[in-house]
């Protein structure tokens, strides 16, 4: 069986670069930021290894039409596209904290430098067969993913992360499942409560003890217990699962927590926790 071979392309600061980097630890070859011209040579290389080549805007003679073109003749070859993706402000916060330039350099202001960069990578977003949206991936959930996607030859505990988000603030958009936690009554509403979180005792009494509380735990568990069955028969080793109230604060932070603590003691699995918008 021939070697894989993986484009790595996507919006630059999306974590294009990164990923190359952890491909590299799970043993493929990585090569960045190549002329298209030197590409075929490349690929057509004895390499005895899974090869990783990092292409964006800043390889010379950048043209995606001229890249899938390349890709479609290559009937031969076990070659896969990975585009990743972010969201705009986010790339814009993450070059503020770097103090680096976008290396389109262009007099624009940066939104639309991004917007421009994302016009001329569309047609290998519409490729890919692997889409990554790193905009609330750390590097350790970023490895973690790529290593459910693509070191397939290791048995690996599949990986669940569970989110708490607020709607107010947006979805999740790497999120499998969003469960809408909103059908709870708001401990946002009672003078006391308000401004105590889902960690505390209080919050957690007042969420748990309602009964559609319960009935949904209930009957979510044994929901989860067989997709978690099926996607581990599928070989999907990463899984998102999401739970929404209005500010991310009190209903899904308590939803979460308990759907942690229920999956901890499943040893079959690894599974962590993130409350995106708690204040910590």
């Amino acid at each position: 069986m021939s070697n894989r071979i993986l484009i790595v392309t996507g919006l630059s600061g999306a974590g294009r670069t990164s990923a190359l980097k952890i491909l590299e630890d799970f043993g493929f070859e990585a090569i960045d930021n190549i002329p298209f011209f030197f590409l075929q040579n490349i690929i057509e290389l004895k390499i005895k290894k899974n090869l990783a080549v990092g292409i964006d805007i800043r390889s010379r003679d950048f043209d995606a039409k001229k890249i899938i073109s390349f890709i479609n003749k290559k009937k031969d070859i076990d070659i896969s596209v990975v585009f990743f993706d972010c969201d705009n402000q986010k790339l814009i916060n993450r070059y503020d904290e770097s103090r680096r330039l976008h290396p389109l350099k262009l007099d624009l202001p940066m939104e639309d430098i991004i917007d421009r960069e994302r016009h001329w990578l569309e047609p290998l977003k519409k490729i890919s067969e692997y889409y990554i949206d790193t905009t609330d991936l750390t590097f350790n959930l970023l490895r973690k993913k790529i290593r459910a996607l693509f070191q397939k030859n290791i048995k690996i505990k599949p990986t669940v992360r569970i989110i708490s988000f607020g709607y107010k603030n947006g979805l999740p958009r790497e999120a499998d499942f969003v469960f809408d936690m909103r059908f709870l009554k708001n401990p946002f509403y009672v003078r006391k409560l308000k401004k105590l979180d889902g960690r505390n005792p209080e919050i957690i009494k007042f969420v748990k003890n309602q009964a559609l509380f319960i009935f949904f735990f209930d009957n979510i568990k044994l929901l989860v217990e067989k997709i978690l069955d099926g996607f581990n028969e599928e070989a999907k080793d990463y899984i998102t699962i999401a739970f929404g109230c209005t500010g991310g604060v009190h209903r899904s932070v308590v939803s979460s927590e308990c759907f942690y603590s229920f999956l901890k003691k499943n040893k079959e699995i690894e599974v962590f926790i993130d409350h995106r918008d708690l204040k910590i």
